[in-house]
């Protein structure tokens, strides 16, 4: 015959945040150190904001795929966009 033994169990969590470990979500994109193209710099600013492409592209008022795209340099923003991304990265890349 079987008989399950309660077991006390501790209720506390312990969580200590590690500021010499990235997220885990950070750790397996090479990010430029010098960026040169946009892609490059957004991505670079995004990381070092520590925040997911969803919460940046809701900040830029674009979707996660669109960004995505923009990071990959696979397609450049259009005009409409150009004052929101020098607003996110916080300088004109074309002018500094």
């Amino acid at each position: 015959m079987n008989h399950v033994r309660d077991v006390a169990f501790c209720d506390r969590v312990v969580s200590v945040a590690r500021k010499d470990v990235a997220p885990v979500w950070t750790r397996s994109f090479p990010i430029a150190k010098e960026p040169t193209t946009l892609g490059e710099h957004l991505k670079k600013k995004r990381f070092g904001a520590g925040i997911r492409q969803s919460e940046a592209a809701q900040i830029l008022g674009i979707s996660a795929r669109s960004l995505s795209l923009w990071e990959c340099d696979r397609l450049f923003p259009t005009i409409p966009y150009h004052a929101q991304i020098i607003a996110y990265v916080g300088y004109d890349r074309l002018r500094n």
